[in-house]
């Protein structure tokens, strides 16, 4: 099996790389820099060719701008990047009877707090990522071999100028920096070490269509937070509880959970539980740190 993976220098992108190199799996990493191949995915005529001369397998799109005033602001890159590559990506794989995997979001559901939305949970899309990000799951299902992965990923990163989620969190709480928390903020979350393993799995067992991988539990931004910091022994009372409805500005969906039930039976096994992604969290970062 040959795969391509591009954004392989992203927080998924790099995870999936290294474990796909652990299960033996030819693999081709492809980012602006400091990849196996160097391309900008809004050049259509540069990813087109690369596809087509490595010939993969697999092609797995993990790219996205997802600071969503960023997409607000910039809503023309936002679409040439989140959407437009994944048209390409479903035309050429289609041609050359390769596989295409897109990594989608979950920032499709508002105003239903824990609800564990399902694949076929209507959308509502209040911003320009969520916007691009859906427009991209149409251009995938245009290849009939595409899957299209609904999920909340968190992780590391190890980029000091641009944390991830789980990287804010412990830098917060590490250095004991003011904060407030959202208690009304739901997210299904996943590791993505463990989320990279699982989406082997299915594109071993040639899934198709959308599907939600996430963590099993509903929780609170809050939660979450404070289930980390317990783990890793830290403080939190140097946070305070907040709405999300305090933020001013760009709309934001926070309604986020995902309903696994169905990736659950096509791989025979449950998804991890809020308390093993949290320790899969605390194992990582002692590894890395």
């Amino acid at each position: 099996m040959k795969m391509l993976i591009l954004g392989s220098t992203g927080m998924l992108g790099m995870a999936l790389y290294r474990q796909a190199k652990r299960e033996k799996i030819t693999v081709i990493g492809v980012a602006r820099s400091g990849a196996d191949r160097t391309i900008d995915v809004t050049n259509e005529t540069a990813l087109q060719s690369l596809i087509v001369n490595e010939n993969p397998d697999i092609v797995v799109n993990t790219i996205a701008i997802t600071n969503l005033d960023y997409c607000e602001r910039n809503p023309s890159l936002a679409y040439l990047t989140n959407a437009r590559p994944a048209s390409i990506v479903a035309n050429i794989c289609s041609e050359i009877d390769a596989a295409s995997i897109h990594i989608s979001t979950d920032h499709y559901y508002t105003g239903d707090k824990r609800k564990q939305h399902t694949e076929k949970s209507p959308v509502t899309l209040i911003n320009e990522y969520a916007r691009t990000k859906y427009a991209a799951e149409w251009f995938a299902r245009t290849d009939e071999k595409s899957l299209i992965i609904r999920t909340n990923i968190v992780g590391f990163k190890n980029k000091s100028e641009n944390p991830t989620f789980v990287e804010w969190c412990i830098k917060m709480l590490t250095e004991r920096n003011p904060a407030t928390i959202f208690d009304d903020f739901y997210t299904s979350p996943i590791d993505v070490y463990r989320f990279s393993e699982i989406l082997l799995d299915l594109i071993e067992k040639g899934t198709t269509g959308v599907l939600n991988v996430a963590g099993k539990d509903v929780s609170s931004k809050k939660e979450f937070i404070f289930e980390l910091a317990e783990a890793l022994n830290l403080d939190t009372s140097h946070t305070k509880t907040g709405s999300v409805h305090m933020l001013t500005g760009i709309h934001r969906a926070e309604s986020l959970g995902l309903n696994v039930k169905t990736a659950e039976k096509i791989l025979g096994y449950k998804m991890p539980k809020k308390d093993e992604v949290i320790a899969n969290l605390v194992n990582q970062y002692y590894t890395v740190s």
